[in-house]
């Protein structure tokens, strides 16, 4: 199969990805507050107010590590969490914690997450066989004029210097 058919295949589980995504950015919301030592939280569809030490209040909050979480998904992915619908929410950090793990929780054990998991079994077929069976790791491994026959290096094995470039020890005592 070739890669765009493996991307293709992928398509089906767009909706997946998105509620990961969506998902991933209220964690690092999360982490963002207790790196900040908020308390707790309140979110609108228009705008995030974290309520701590330093309150902060925006359409978006970036986290230190540039991370962007934006309003109305923290609104609408919250919403899904808590069950129901109300103009704004308001979540203290261990409430947020818990909500999360049940989302993950939830997320691990879906059906959407099993038929990603077939989907992955199917397009990666290929990927049981040997190394040298694969025609794009076999290409890879063949040496090719710039690098000359050498076999490349491995965490595993350390291959010895060519005698060109071997280091010469100027410190030894001439003879």
């Amino acid at each position: 199969m070739d890669t765009l058919k493996k991307a293709g295949a992928m398509l089906a589980h767009l909706d997946l990805f998105h509620s990961m995504l969506d998902l991933r950015r209220l964690l690092q919301l999360a982490a963002h507050m207790k790196e900040r030592g908020d308390r707790a939280m309140l979110i609108s569809e228009a705008e995030i107010t974290l309520i701590g030490a330093e309150p902060m209040s925006g359409p978006e909050i970036v986290t230190s590590k540039g991370e962007r979480i934006d309003a109305p998904t923290a609104y609408r992915v919250l919403g899904k969490l808590e069950g129901y619908e109300a103009p704004e929410y308001a979540v203290n950090r261990e409430a947020l914690a818990a909500l999360n793990a049940r989302a993950v929780a939830e997320l691990e054990s879906s059906e959407a997450l099993a038929a990603f998991g077939e989907t992955l079994t199917r397009i990666g077929a290929g990927a049981d066989a040997p190394a040298s069976e694969r025609p794009e790791r076999a290409a890879a491994e063949r040496p090719t004029q710039e690098r000359g026959s050498r076999a490349r290096r491995t965490p595993d094995t350390e291959e010895a210097p060519d005698s060109e470039t071997a280091p010469t020890n100027d410190t030894a005592p001439a003879a």
